[in-house]
């Protein structure tokens, strides 16, 4: 059976802590929470397009933590949603940004990674100097953004397009991954000093497709990079969208030199296959599996353990109003059993009669092959792109600041003008306020 669950819109005005019931009254009162840019913020109807969900929340505060990006222009602004549903905002002053733009501070972050154990993030400006420019915001009290790279190749295209962070090369610092619309560096350490351009290989493919490569083509990120250890190894997602046929690529880093290479790839007609990678296990295995957004009309999974001869098997998904069913995936438990359940969005879906309003699909199945809900506005409004980012937020619910903090994760969905969190795990009801 399958049911649409629109957005409930309300307000929490509880206690301060952090346990179990906090999270219950979250979920009775505000199933659904809408966020709005913060006052000041320099793209006040331009706020929620980037999402970047933080592992845990900042160290002064509960519940969860995420940034927004916003889509025109270089405004930031760091999101906590405590413990209780209150939501405080900080906008990111962004000085840094400017030398390397001209002075042109319009051009906006598109990318953006956390660097893990670093209390960092790796941001991307694909568009700036005609090139592109990676930066890393500090998180404190007051974050601060710094330079970190320029292209250590001669002018590559769009350098910043896609980041990523993780251990990939041993167990020193987290390893720092930039993609541009050409190839792939990878700064062994974190070090600026230390990029390693991937070489070239027919069977994993890094240059996208002209028409896919310019900004507002296609309704998400052009490269989407996922470093996550698989397996016994630690490797390297690349998503890499063509007109010819996407390519998903699996990249192993050498601990010493930090080269990588090709280790293995899947492939698939559709152009837009590769828009968006997760992971997640959705049959529950304890073993991550991997979630391929392809738009114009689908996703796929590879069950884990990754490998040569793993199957790339659709998800079943109805067929969506838009253009743009798959341009965004996420992983994250919402019907409160073992296994977790697949979000993609169709941000170009026409919900009520408005057009490119969006939607979430959420399909759940040790096969993906169940739609539970579709995921919306209450009231749909035009060129909103709801679902254009899906993403999992770590959310205390127990414990939180202690070592025995329980967390669990929550949808969160962007949409051109607001980021929205989806308390409620079970999505079994038409009524999101049925317990």
């Amino acid at each position: 059976m399958r049911v649409t669950l629109g957005l409930v819109y309300a307000a929490v005005a509880l206690g301060a802590g952090c346990d179990w019931r906090d999270f219950d009254s979250i979920q009775t009162h505000t199933p659904v929470l809408s966020v709005s840019a913060p006052s000041h913020f320099a793209a006040s109807d331009d706020f929620g397009r980037y999402l970047l969900p933080l592992s845990g929340p900042a160290a002064d505060s509960t519940g969860g933590t995420f940034v927004v990006s916003a889509e025109s222009q270089a405004a930031l602004a760091l999101i906590n949603v405590d413990a209780t549903g209150q939501v405080h905002g900080q906008n990111v002053d962004a000085p840094a940004l400017e030398p390397a733009i001209g002075g042109d501070v319009s051009l906006p972050v598109t990318a953006m990674a956390e660097v893990p154990g670093a209390n960092q993030v790796l941001l991307g400006v694909p568009d700036a100097n005609g090139t592109g420019a990676v930066y890393l915001m500090t998180l404190a009290a007051t974050p601060t953004i710094a330079a970190f790279a320029t292209p250590p190749t001669t002018a590559p295209t769009r350098f910043g397009l896609g980041v990523a962070a993780g251990q990939l090369a041993g167990a020193d610092a987290p390893e720092l991954v930039v993609a541009s619309s050409s190839d792939l560096t990878i700064f062994l350490d974190g070090d600026a000093t230390k990029g390693v351009t991937a070489p070239a290989d027919p069977a994993c493919p890094l240059v996208v497709s002209g028409g896919l490569s310019d900004e507002g083509k296609l309704p998400n990120r052009p490269i989407l990079l996922a470093p996550r250890p698989m397996g016994l190894g630690e490797q390297l997602i690349v998503g890499t969208p063509a007109t010819t046929g996407g390519n998903v690529s699996i990249w192993a880093v050498d601990a010493t030199t930090g080269v990588a290479s090709c280790a293995f790839s899947y492939t698939q007609p559709d152009a837009g296959f590769g828009m968006a990678l997760a992971l997640g296990d959705f049959d529950g295995d304890g073993v991550p599996d991997l979630l391929i957004g392809s738009p114009p009309s689908h996703a796929f999974w590879v069950h884990g353990p990754l490998s040569a001869t793993s199957q790339v098997t659709p998800v079943t998904l109805t067929a969506g109003s838009g253009t743009a069913l798959g341009a965004s995936v996420a992983a994250a438990n919402v019907d409160g059993v073992p296994g977790d359940e697949a979000l993609v969005g169709d941000p170009d879906a026409v919900r009520g009669g408005a057009n490119l309003s969006g939607e979430v699909h959420v399909v759940g199945g040790a096969s993906l092959d169940t739609e539970q809900t579709i995921l919306h506005r209450q009231s749909p409004s035009s060129s909103d792109a709801f679902g254009v980012e899906a993403h999992a937020l770590p959310f205390c619910t127990s414990g939180c600041g202690t070592a025995t903090a329980v967390t669990q994760n929550v949808p969160l969905v962007a949409s051109t003008t607001h980021a929205f969190l989806f308390f409620h795990p079970e999505l079994r009801s038409t009524d999101p306020r049925t317990k």
